[in-house]
């Protein structure tokens, strides 16, 4: 290697180390410290038990969120997120009305990377715990049946966030307005819909309604408007 060739490559490497702390520095301002996002959760849930509290396999849930970053590296960054999602059914059954009530907590590591500096990149995989509690108006017996029960899976997904509001000011912390999107698969485990009254309702010792098994393991896609700090 010659002398000039030499004295080329490290100027070159010298410029993209630059340009790479140049780019570094200004990603900080936009790599929030924490968000906390409002939106909405559609999953699509196939499972048959699904049927007696909706006729469709869709359900919508309003999402709330929380996230903070705990590495930076350039480019990198790894938060910790969770989120809250609530959503209700109804429908009928054995000609009886029905209802559902699910909550959903999940919560985990998130992985991003910036594409641009205000475009990010991200997956994740959460543990997740559902709270379903189903509920069947039984006329004959005039009672109202239940079946209350926690299931566990994990959510995966990635997704993309785009800052709509913002600065260019890294040395002041001030809010930033994101859009996100993200989709992916909900794994969760089954659970019993045999229904009874609550303790003390109802004639003696009524015999259980058995609807099946309910899983609300699925695909879903959120959409959701994020402050970040």
């Amino acid at each position: 290697m010659s002398a000039r060739t030499g004295l080329s490559f490290v100027l070159l490497v010298g410029a993209v180390l630059a340009t790479s702390r140049a780019g570094a520095q200004s990603l900080a301002p936009h790599q929030a410290h924490a968000q906390a996002s409002l939106g909405l959760r559609v999953s699509g849930v196939p499972d048959s038990g699904y049927d007696a509290f909706s006729d469709s396999d869709s359900l919508a849930q309003v999402s709330l969120g929380l996230s903070a970053t705990v590495y930076r590296h350039q480019r990198f960054s790894l938060a910790a997120a969770g989120y809250w999602d609530y959503g209700q059914k109804s429908s009928t059954a054995r000609s009886s009305d029905t209802e559902l009530d699910v909550h959903r907590l999940s919560i985990g590591p998130e992985a991003r990377y910036h594409l641009l500096p205000p475009l990010y990149v991200f997956v994740n995989a959460l543990p997740a715990f559902a709270h379903s509690s189903a509920s069947l108006e039984d006329g004959v017996a005039q009672v109202t049946r239940y079946a209350r029960h926690w299931a566990y899976g994990v959510d995966l997904a990635g997704g993309a966030a785009f800052e709509v509001y913002g600065g260019r000011d890294e040395a002041a912390l001030r809010p930033r307005l994101w859009v996100m999107a993200q989709g992916g698969y909900g794994f969760m485990s089954s659970t019993s819909l045999e229904m009874s009254p609550d303790s003390g309702q109802g004639p003696q010792r009524p015999a259980p309604i058995d609807l099946g098994s309910l899983s609300l393991a699925g695909p879903y896609l959120r959409l959701s408007a994020v402050v970040g700090f």
